[in-house]
């Protein structure tokens, strides 16, 4: 057997009018992995109407099929399209959105017809290994998740409590989240039965909360029992900005990768607005101005991103990387050199991010073109 190396990218949300036109710039260190994986934040379908509980989002989420071929111009091989806008057109368009995928010729995980479709493992075999990926979603909405007789997502839910920090009302009180016992016990057994079939395994979580530098409580319980369960590298993403990395019995777990292509969003549509109840927009519940003069955009990191190189062979992973990419004004992902002042900037801040990671923090270093995190 020999070695492979996975890439791997997280956010993408396809719409530019020439659809090769979104990883123009990012195509030779794509093409140089044997395998290249991707998180999908669209529908691809022009069926389905907009679910009540998706809001304003839903009106710009369903994309025509056409645009799809973005991800084929690359080309991915596997892509999860398990995200909280999974179920925002209803099971019509996440049956079409695998649909479009499967005729281009890429393989899916995360959603489907049925949460047995859901929940199915994509399996390769490259250079004698075999690498299967699996697909799962925390942030979901209330029947947005497959079941036996509907489309949907596969579900790795979480509960919600808050911890008053002081005695005095209205202190700021501290956010407790813990794992769904069902939907942990599922995936385990998910990863438990694809790492028979399979010398590593991929798994994809759509996790994690909007604009925020570190992960929740929860998400290290789930990447922690995913590893042990048999998972080689967990691949985070829905914060719309890079979190920090851990390393976990030498294994690897991005809890968020950051945005990586994002088309440009229509101005006319004005704020974006918090689901479910759009009382509230972005700014208003992620930015803060804590003095005059002092602001803190939510969006101050949603341009960053990076691709995530994973070298592995039967043993395990060998060398992990990551080279740092920043969207430019048309939202296509542009690979940041070191001679740029950016280089250095995304790499204090994943480190900086690290420190957040109760397992410790993960320290990376310049190496050449990119970060190195990992060499085992």
């Amino acid at each position: 057997m020999g070695q492979v190396t996975v890439a791997a990218v997280a956010d993408v949300s396809t719409g530019h009018a020439s659809p090769q036109d979104a990883f123009a710039s990012v195509l030779e260190p794509l093409r140089s992995a044997d395998l290249r994986f991707a998180q999908v934040e669209r529908l691809y379908s022009e069926r389905g109407c907009p679910q009540l509980q998706a809001g304003q989002a839903a009106l710009f989420n369903r994309q025509r099929p056409r645009l799809a071929s973005a991800f084929k111009s690359v080309p991915f091989d596997v892509l999860s399209i398990a995200s909280n806008m999974t179920g925002y057109w209803g099971s019509e368009a996440v049956e079409d959105t695998a649909e479009t995928f499967r005729l281009l010729g890429i393989a899916t995980v995360g959603a489907g017809r049925d949460i047995a479709a859901a929940r199915k493992p994509a399996i390769f075999t490259r250079n004698g290994l075999r690498i299967a990926f699996l697909g799962y979603v925390s942030t979901t909405l209330p029947q947005f998740w497959a079941t036996e007789t509907r489309a949907g997502s596969a579900p790795m839910r979480a509960h919600t409590f808050y911890e008053s920090y002081e005695y005095q009302p209205g202190a700021p009180a501290r956010v407790v989240t813990i794992p769904h016992a069902a939907d942990l016990a599922q995936l385990v057994s998910d990863v438990k039965l694809a790492k028979q079939n399979a010398d590593l395994v991929f798994v994809s979580l759509h996790w994690g909360v909007h604009f925020v530098p570190r992960p929740c409580d929860y998400q290290p319980v789930v990447a922690h029992a995913a590893i042990d369960a048999g998972a080689s590298v967990i691949l985070g993403h829905h914060p719309h900005q890079p979190q920090g990395i851990e390393i976990y019995k030498k294994s690897v777990i991005f809890y968020s990768i950051g945005n990586f292509s994002f088309a440009p969003r229509d101005k006319k549509r004005g704020p974006a607005l918090a689901a479910p109840q759009e009382e509230y927009t972005f700014e208003h519940i992620y930015s803060i101005e804590p003095d005059p003069g002092f602001f803190f955009d939510c969006h101050r990191h949603f341009n960053e991103g990076g691709i995530v190189f994973i070298e592995a062979d039967q043993t395990g992973i060998k060398h992990v990387t990551y080279l740092p990419t920043l969207m430019n004004e048309a939202g296509q992902p542009e690979v940041v050199h070191p001679n740029q002042l950016q280089f250095e900037k995304s790499l204090t801040y994943l480190n900086w991010a690290g420190k957040f990671i109760a397992g410790g923090m993960t320290q990376m270093k310049a190496m050449g073109d990119r970060y190195e995190i990992f060499r085992g």
